[in-house]
């Protein structure tokens, strides 16, 4: 898990080098890792997750990331979200979503009818609602539709088979 989280912040470097888009992703990383070991989402959401012990302590998050990390978002209405393509809004709506919903059909539509940034809001919350609930639970006619399904696939398997090796 530790690769997982400093890899997913460097790669963050190539388009988004502001220190708050390298912790947000690397804090969702560690939301993934968690989701893909299967921890409950109140465990994921409950203060700040940490999958590998005293990795904050020693990788501190930037204030703004740590602040939704906590749980900035469990105290927002709806009508209070506007995420406009920040990172911390576009983070704190996309958990918001995975918060309030049951299911990844429902945080989705949660997520993208925020409306404004809606691709990354999608596309955040995506990642961990997918991590979280398997492609199972994706609508079938929602799947069907992803573009280029085939190499995902082949890459999420590679991926996979990576992260065994680890």
């Amino acid at each position: 898990p530790t690769k997982a989280l400093d890899y997913a912040g460097e790669c963050s470097r190539t388009t988004h080098a502001h220190r708050q888009c390298i912790d947000a992703c690397r804090y969702l990383s560690a939301l993934i890792v968690g989701a893909l070991h299967e921890v409950p989402k109140n465990v994921l959401l409950k203060g700040i997750y940490e999958p590998v012990t005293d990795y904050w302590k020693h990788r501190p998050l930037d204030a703004a990331v740590e602040a939704v990390a906590k749980g900035s978002y469990k105290k927002k209405k709806e009508a209070d979200l506007v995420p406009d393509g920040n990172v911390i809004s576009c983070l704190e709506a996309a958990l918001w979503a995975f918060n309030k919903s049951k299911s990844f059909e429902e945080g989705a539509l949660m997520a993208v009818n925020l409306g404004y940034d809606a691709d990354a809001t999608g596309a955040v919350f995506g990642q961990l609602a997918g991590a979280f609930y398997g492609e199972s639970q994706i609508p079938v006619q929602w799947r069907t539709q992803i573009a280029l399904a085939h190499v995902i696939r082949r890459y999420s398997e590679q991926l996979f088979a990576l992260a065994q090796t680890m």
